[in-house]
């Protein structure tokens, strides 16, 4: 999550906060990518803000 939180300080955004969703694997196995997908990627809220 770290990552993903520097990629988004880097496009401008601030109060970041990232949380993954309770049925993370769940939703990412609907996916029908394959067997062990849920453990690479995750879903989750991401709130922020942005100044314009």
């Amino acid at each position: 999550m770290a990552e993903l939180k520097e990629i988004l300080e880097r496009a401008g955004f601030s109060d970041i906060e990232i949380q993954d969703k309770d049925n993370s694997e769940e939703i990412i196995k609907s996916w029908n990518f394959g067997d062990g997908v849920e453990k690479m990627v995750f879903s989750a809220y991401i709130k922020a803000q942005k100044l314009l």
